[in-house]
C-alpha cells in the first residue's frame, strides 16, 4: 500500500462497512436502524413511516449494525479483524503490530456477504476493482503471491486513469522519455556484488519503462554476467517490486545474461565504479581453468 494511504484506507473501510451494514438492515426493516442505548422514539416513529424527519435522528453505531447483522447470520458472528477494522475507524483501537492488509480481505469478505444478503451485483458494486477483489478472495495464493498481483492490479488500475483521456500512444512517448536503456551500474558493493540497472516492459502498465534491478552473482566469469533481478520500478504506474520472488511472481525472469560490452555508462560513482565493475567482470575465480 502506498506510503500515507494507510490511514486513509483503515477510515474509508470501515466507513464503508457502516454504511453498508446500515443499508442491509434498511433494506430488511428500517427500524433496525435505531438506536436501543437511549431514548429514540421520536428516530422509531419516523424509521417506521409514522412521522415526518425530526430535528435530530441517531441510528445505530456501526458495532451495533454489525452484531444485528450477526444475530440475523448475515455475518460470521467472530471475526476479529473487522471488529478491529471497526475499532480503527472509530478511533479507540491502534494498529500495533498489524498493516493496513491484514485487512484488506476481512473487509472486502465482510462487503461481498453484504452484497449477498441484499441480492446486489457484485460487479456492478465494485466495478473496475473486481479483479482486485478476485486476487484477495483466492484461497490458493499465499500472502505474497496476494501481494505482487495487488499491486500489479492497483498499478495497473493507475495507469488506466492517468492515460485513459489523452491521446493513443502517449503513455509509450512518456515511457520513451522517462525509460534509462541500456545495462547501467547503480552502485558498486565489493561484498555483495555490482548492482546494474536495465530496462524492461512494466508488467502492470505494459510500457517499456520499467527499471529492473539486477545483482551480478558470484558465478559471473570475466565478460559473461550472470545478473539475479533484485527488484523493480516503474515511474509511469509506480509499480514496486522489492525481491527476486516478487519479480517472479509478476512473471519477469529472476536472471539475466549480459556481457560487459552490453553497459552503454556508468553510475554517480564515476570511474572508479567503472573499474571495480571491469575488475568484477574480469576477475579470476579459483576454479577457472583460463
Amino acid at each position: 500500500m502506498p506510503a500515507g494511504e494507510a490511514e486513509v484506507f483503515l477510515l474509508e473501510a470501515g466507513v464503508s462497512i457502516e454504511r453498508l451494514a446500515k443499508a442491509a438492515l434498511a433494506r430488511v426493516n428500517p427500524v433496525l436502524l435505531v438506536e436501543l442505548s437511549s431514548r429514540q422514539d421520536d428516530a422509531l416513529l419516523h424509521l417506521a413511516g409514522a412521522t415526518s424527519l425530526p430535528k435530530k435522528l441517531r441510528t445505530v453505531g456501526a458495532q451495533g449494525a454489525i452484531d444485528r447483522l450477526r444475530k440475523m447470520e448475515v455475518l460470521p458472528v467472530k471475526d476479529e479483524e473487522l471488529d478491529t477494522l471497526i475499532q480503527l475507524r472509530n478511533g479507540v483501537a491502534h494498529l500495533g503490530t498489524s498493516v493496513p492488509e491484514d485487512f484488506l480481505e476481512p473487509f472486502v469478505e465482510a462487503v461481498c456477504l453484504l452484497l449477498n444478503h441484499m441480492d446486489l451485483d457484485h460487479a456492478e458494486f465494485w466495478g473496475h476493482w473486481s479483479d482486485l477483489v478476485r486476487v484477495v478472495l483466492d484461497d490458493r495464493a499465499d500472502r505474497l503471491q496476494k501481494s505482487v498481483r495487488l499491486r500489479l492490479q492497483q498499478a495497473s488500475s493507475r495507469a488506466r486513469a492517468r492515460f485513459t483521456d489523452m491521446p493513443e500512444g502517449t503513455s509509450d512517448r512518456l515511457a520513451s522519455l522517462v525509460a534509462q536503456r541500456g545495462l547501467v551500474v547503480v552502485e558498486v558493493d565489493q561484498a555483495g556484488g555490482p548492482l546494474f540497472q536495465a530496462l524492461t516492459r512494466c508488467p502492470a502498465c505494459q510500457t517499456e519503462a520499467a527499471a529492473l534491478f539486477l545483482r551480478a552473482t558470484t558465478t559471473a566469469l570475466l565478460f559473461d554476467l550472470e545478473l539475479a533481478a533484485e527488484g523493480l520500478w516503474c515511474d509511469l504506474c509506480q509499480l514496486h517490486l522489492a525481491t527476486t520472488e516478487e519479480v517472479g511472481l509478476a512473471g519477469l525472469p529472476t536472471s539475466a545474461r549480459y556481457t560487459a560490452e552490453d553497459l552503454i555508462q556508468i553510475g554517480l560513482q564515476g570511474s572508479v565504479a567503472a573499474m571495480d565493475v571491469v575488475s568484477y567482470a574480469m576477475r579470476r575465480l579459483p576454479e577457472d581453468s583460463f
